[in-house]
């Protein structure tokens, strides 16, 4: 399991039950995460907008989203920045988590100062004690999250088993000095989809693994538009210095 994504995890319990939480994009790491772990249930609802591949997790291979090729937020694809239906699970889910190691399944949330709030939020529970129509919703986005978990591992770890993963460098000059390199992602080997490779995996777990590697594959065209939006992400930070 990965590490929280979260500034400051809390058990929620007592006095946090009352607490207020806002938007997802109110809050810093939904907006600026670059690499966010997914589960195979999602594949489908992102590939459209962002790469779907692999890189190493503390338990094997981890399934993940790649956003935008630039740190804290900036450079993603029109259309992509700040849409709900794109976020990840974990972050539609955002601020509550997943407890970690013995605590596993045990609900947290993360205490983390929402830096650019557009409403006033709601409260995690109403004044009778149940919890807010909000509430609800992000804790079933994370019960997805957690019912999907395992098998996406297990589709991994076979994929990994097989020798079937390669490795996806991504280096690109972004112009004005800057430049990208990220170079810790896997991919399924695309000789693996003409050959009976992915047969054993596929026969294993079915119409879900060939789901998701087709959507795997075809994501990893949208790293062409990803790139054009940090180098004019990059463009347009670098209009104000040479103006100066």
């Amino acid at each position: 399991m990965s590490p929280l994504l979260a500034e400051d995890p809390h058990a929620l319990t007592g006095e946090l039950m009352t607490a207020r939480i806002y938007s997802p994009f109110a809050y810093p790491l939904p907006r600026q995460t670059q690499i966010v772990p997914i589960v195979a249930a999602e594949a489908e609802r992102l590939a459209g907008s962002f790469p779907i591949v692999w890189r190493r997790g503390e338990d094997g291979p981890e399934l993940v989203t790649l956003r935008t090729l630039l740190p804290n937020g900036a450079g993603y694809a029109p259309g992509t920045e700040r849409v709900l239906s794109l976020l990840p699970l974990v972050f539609q889910a955002y601020p509550f988590l997943s407890g970690g190691g013995s605590g596993a399944g045990k609900r947290m949330v993360d205490v983390a100062v929402p830096d650019e709030p557009t409403d006033a939020g709601a409260s995690i529970t109403g004044a009778d004690g149940r919890l807010s129509r909000g509430t609800e919703l992000r804790l079933r986005a994370l019960e997805l999250y957690e019912w999907d978990t395992e098998r996406t591992a297990a589709i991994g770890r076979a994929v990994e088993t097989r020798g079937l993963f390669e490795p996806w460098p991504l280096r690109f000059d972004l112009g004005h000095g800057r430049a990208c390199e990220i170079l810790d992602l896997w991919i399924v080997a695309p000789k693996s989809f003409d050959t009976p490779a992915l047969s054993p995996i596929l026969s294993e777990f079915g119409v879900g693994a060939a789901r998701l590697f087709g959507h795997h594959r075809l994501s990893l065209f949208r790293a062409g538009a990803l790139l054009q939006a940090a180098q004019a992400a990059v463009a347009a930070m670098a209009k104000p210095q040479a103006a100066a």
